[in-house]
C-alpha cells in the first residue's frame, strides 16, 4: 500500500471512528451502519495485499471478519457472528504458520482439538451456546496470540510486533463483546464495554493488516 493512500486510509478510519463514537456517547443516532462501513473499508484495503501469499491469508481473514460483523453489528446474531469469527481466526492461524515456517496440519490441530475439548467440557457442565461457542473462539484466538508472541520473541521485527499487538488489542475487544452478552452485566457496564470494543476493533484490524504489507 503506497504511503499516500495509506495515510488517506488511516485518516478516513479515524474520522469515521470519531463520528460513530460521538454518536454513541451523545446518543445521536444508530451508528451501527457506520461501524460496518468502517470494517468494510478496512477489508477493502486488505485486498491490496491479496497478491502476496502471506497477505492473502490476512485478506481472507478480514473477509470472514466482515461477514461476522454482518451478524454481530447489523443483524444482532451473536452466535452466528462468533462461529464466523472462529473461521477468521483459523485464517490468521494459517498466516502465522506461514510466516513462522511451521507445519500447517499440526498448527491447525493445535487450535481445533483444544477448542473441541473446551466446548465439550462447557457443554457437559450444562452451559448453553452463548458460552460454548465463545469458549471455542477464546481457545483459537488465545493460541494465535501465544503464537504471535513466540514469533516476535524469536524474530523481533517490526511486522511481527505489529501482528502481536494487533492480536492483543483484538482480544481486548473480544473480551468486551463476550462480557456484554453475559446476563449478569449491568446495562451501564455494557455501554462502557461496547464503547471499548469499538475503540479497539478497527485499530486491531489495521495492525494485523499492516503486519502483512511488507
Amino acid at each position: 500500500m503506497r504511503k499516500t493512500y495509506k495515510y488517506i486510509f488511516y485518516g478516513m478510519i479515524a474520522v469515521m471512528m470519531v463520528v460513530y463514537l460521538t454518536c454513541d456517547v451523545l446518543s445521536l443516532w444508530d451508528s451501527r451502519p457506520l461501524k460496518f462501513i468502517t470494517s468494510a473499508l478496512i477489508t477493502l484495503f486488505g485486498l491490496s495485499i491479496f497478491n502476496k501469499k502471506e497477505g492473502r491469508f490476512v485478506s481472507i481473514g478480514l473477509m470472514f471478519t466482515l461477514l461476522a460483523d454482518i451478524f454481530l453489528v447489523l443483524l444482532d446474531k451473536y452466535l452466528y457472528g462468533v462461529a464466523v469469527f472462529i473461521v477468521a481466526q483459523l485464517c490468521y492461524a494459517v498466516y502465522l504458520t506461514y510466516i513462522s515456517g511451521k507445519k500447517l496440519p499440526a498448527e491447525i490441530l493445535k487450535r481445533i482439538v483444544p477448542a473441541i475439548v473446551v466446548s465439550g467440557i462447557t457443554a457437559a457442565l450444562g452451559f448453553k451456546g452463548n458460552i460454548i461457542l465463545p469458549a471455542a473462539y477464546a481457545v483459537c484466538i488465545g493460541i494465535n496470540i501465544a503464537h504471535s508472541v513466540e514469533l516476535y520473541i524469536q524474530k523481533p521485527t517490526k511486522n511481527h510486533r505489529l501482528l502481536m499487538v494487533g492480536f492483543i488489542v483484538f482480544v481486548l475487544g473480544d473480551i468486551c463483546v463476550g462480557l456484554r452478552h453475559m446476563p449478569f452485566i449491568a446495562e451501564s457496564i455494557a455501554s462502557v464495554l461496547y464503547f471499548i470494543t469499538w475503540i479497539s476493533y478497527p485499530p486491531s484490524q489495521i495492525l494485523v493488516l499492516t503486519s502483512a504489507e511488507n
